[in-house]
């Protein structure tokens, strides 16, 4: 059975006639090729802006990954020391001092993680946004103008 071509602009879908000869059209009129040209160029914008933020967001979750290692050593070291000198009934001073060492490593381990995990959220999300960009590609066929 013989399928009416339609329009590929978005939301229009007009029946469309063929003339006798020539390339089958695409779109229905001027409007229609526009409105497509704008919607693939608002599409590219946003691919962009995805493929930067993704950069961005890999790069600072690479920057901040030894930062946070080497930060979480520090204050296991820094909890050990509590327990070395909680031990030493001798030496007060040295448990506050241990304790206030533990305190600033533990509050710059955390400023570090929070970093961390919102730089890796940032990445997940435009890995994602990427994957429903190459979907609704996808799904608008390969046949649209490029």
């Amino acid at each position: 059975m013989y399928e009416v071509p339609r329009c590929a602009g978005p939301g229009c879908g007009r029946p469309m006639t063929r003339l006798g000869t020539g390339r089958r059209p695409r779109y229905c009129g001027p409007n229609c090729r526009k409105a497509a040209q704008r919607e693939r160029d608002r599409l590219a914008g946003a691919e962009q802006r995805r493929a930067v933020q993704l950069a961005d967001a890999t790069a600072t979750v690479t920057r901040l990954r030894r930062p946070l290692e080497e930060a979480g050593f520090r204050t296991s070291v820094r909890a050990a020391n509590v327990y070395a000198a909680a031990a030493d009934p001798v030496d007060v001073a040295d448990l506050d001092q241990s304790l206030a060492q533990l305190r600033l490593a533990v509050d710059e381990l955390a400023a570090l993680a929070r970093d961390y995990r919102h730089a890796a959220d940032e990445a997940d999300e435009a890995d994602e946004a990427d994957g429903r960009y190459r979907a609704a590609i996808t799904a608008s066929g390969p046949n649209r103008p490029g």
